[in-house]
């Protein structure tokens, strides 16, 4: 009996740059290279084409009282937030932009980038229209000003290359470029080392893992994650279920996106087209009129015949604004005979609807309610549907949420802590820390707060609850309260609540005009910041 020497297990592949890819496809890259998707985030230098019209007056948020405006000084281009009353300006804020995000064909937005920590800016070049307006989702009151976080999520479908710190949200050892290869073809060092491995060769998967591609970043939803680890070439369902809001101008179906929407059409299920059948992703010589490529399979032209052999997609994919992103055009990819009998009215509110599978499990579709009401639409009604659906079928984590943000913490805290006897993540330790405070027990808090601070030394809010507590319970002076939270504002300098604390601290200690200094910087950053508003009106 001989016995057979097993295997090593083939190695995990890993990423290995564009530069890998362009010394066997450097013809590709030329092509790519001129494409919107190689411009999808770039730094922001000298040399940075300026699309954008300058010259236009400044945006004005008339929910929160604050006008908008970019200028490039010398080579820097800044963004400013500033108030008026008549001519005066009463209030001034000036960032640095570091990257533009989007490609500039539709839209270009901007990222400020401050001690490794990324965030988006306020305004937004449209490019159809030519104009500047608040960003998307900044709009009716939604303003978030300089404080949206740009986390992994984001960069996935935006950039290359990127370095997130671990145990943070939107910190990063490196911001990376623009949209690569392997963003599409998935890791390459077994490519790079077997060219005819094909596990990476894009025409041997099938159409629907081609389409999965496109649909990881242009199916813009509400994305659960079932698993971690999907990579081009996998089956997007089995990683993610990505949910949108009922739509009814898009008939009975009601979501929108154009791959779940090609999905429909006989162009797919009888004529076997796909996204790159129109929109190759780096086309060595000019494309074809889409016309042209509708007539390769209708050669007779439109059943119609006053109909001329032109125009097809005008008539079968019709155009209209985006319900998400202002100011640019969708248009929708259910190729298909439009009747308006074929609109259905819905009932509102609108429901979620499931773009990756028919039949998503309720436990993800709570979850989705539950992310939907966190990020997008506070509606009382979707923590409701959350919170119905999550106490039934979703997980301790996903239920110890949903009754955090219902205000029941006493009924979060043992949820949290089962959460937490399965795996121990950023957001969990986060959340179990404020449901302790939340539920009056600031030892056992502590006691959280300080395991995370040591986990995650770059996160600064845990840290900062740490120094707040350990005050509070008699742990730590003030005065080494005060020096740590003085080291917070070193670190994020444009977080109001730090220096508000800070003067705080400094005000215990008799520092009065210290004091003065701290609640100055953070109305600097947060102009209507009531705790410090009030603070400084009592120490005038």
């Amino acid at each position: 009996m001989s016995c057979q020497r097993r295997s090593d297990p083939p190695a995990v592949p890993t990423y290995v740059g564009d530069a890998v890819c362009q010394k066997c496809h450097a013809d590709v890259a030329a092509a790519y290279a001129h494409t919107w998707k190689a411009r999808s985030l770039l730094p922001i230098t000298p040399a940075t084409p300026r699309i954008e019209d300058f010259t236009q007056p400044p945006v004005y948020d008339k929910h929160l009282d604050f006008y908008y405006q970019a200028k490039w000084e010398g080579d820097t281009l800044y963004l400013y937030e500033f108030r008026l009353r008549g001519r005066d300006t009463v209030y001034l804020r000036r960032e640095k932009a570091d990257f533009v995000i989007g490609s500039g064909h539709q839209t270009r937005s901007y990222l400020i980038w401050r001690n490794g920590f990324l965030y988006e800016a306020p305004i937004t070049w449209y490019a159809l229209p030519r104009k500047w307006d608040l960003s998307p989702g900044y709009a009716e009151g939604r303003n978030s000003r300089f404080g949206r976080e740009i986390q992994p999520p984001c960069m996935a479908c935006h950039a290359s290359g990127w370095e997130a710190v671990p145990w943070t949200y939107n910190r990063f050892h490196q911001v990376g470029g623009p949209i690569g290869c392997e963003a599409c073809h998935g890791p390459g060092s077994r490519h790079a080392e077997n060219p005819h491995d094909t596990a990476y060769h894009w025409r041997r998967w099938h159409p629907l893992r081609q389409m999965d591609v496109c649909s990881r970043c242009h199916l813009e939803g509400i994305a659960v994650e079932k698993r971690p680890g999907w990579k081009p070439g996998d089956t997007l369902a089995a990683y993610w279920a990505i949910f949108l809001p009922e739509r009814p101008e898009l008939g009975r179906f009601g979501i929108a996106s154009h791959a779940e929407r090609l999905l429909r059409s006989a162009c797919y299920r009888k004529g076997g087209a796909t996204c790159t059948t129109c929109h190759h992703p780096h086309p060595k010589k000019p494309m074809p009129p889409y016309e042209q490529r509708c007539m390769s399979c209708h050669t007779q032209g439109c059943k119609r015949p006053e109909h001329p052999k032109s125009g097809c997609v005008s008539c079968h994919m019709p155009r209209g604004e985006s319900s998400d992103i202002p100011h640019t055009r969708f248009t929708d990819h259910f190729i298909r005979v439009v009747r308006d009998t074929m609109r259905w009215h819905l009932l509102e509110p609108s429901r979620l609807l499931c773009a990756t599978e028919p039949a998503p499990d309720s436990s993800l579709v709570g979850a989705a309610y539950l992310k939907w009401y966190s990020e997008e639409n506070p509606a009382p009604w979707v923590l409701v549907e959350a919170v119905r659906i999550l106490t039934k079928y979703g997980s301790p984590a996903q239920q110890a949420q949903a009754y955090m943000l219902s205000g029941s913490p006493h009924q979060a805290v043992p949820l949290a802590e089962k959460a937490l006897a399965q795996d121990t993540t950023l957001q969990k330790l986060e959340m179990y820390g404020y449901l302790l405070e939340m539920s009056g027990q600031p030892e056992k808090a502590l006691a959280v707060w300080s395991e995370l601070e040591r986990r995650a030394p770059a996160y600064p809010e845990a840290k900062f609850r740490r120094v707040i507590l350990s005050y509070q319970l008699g742990k730590l002076s003030a005065q080494a309260a005060y020096e740590a939270l003085v080291q917070l504002t070193r670190e994020q300098p444009w977080n109001a609540q730090f220096h508000y604390n800070a003067a705080v601290m400094a005000g215990t200690l008799g520092r009065l005009e210290v004091a003065r200094a701290h609640l100055r910087a953070a109305l600097q950053y947060e102009p209507d910041y009531k705790p410090a508003i009030e603070a400084l009106r009592r120490l005038s």
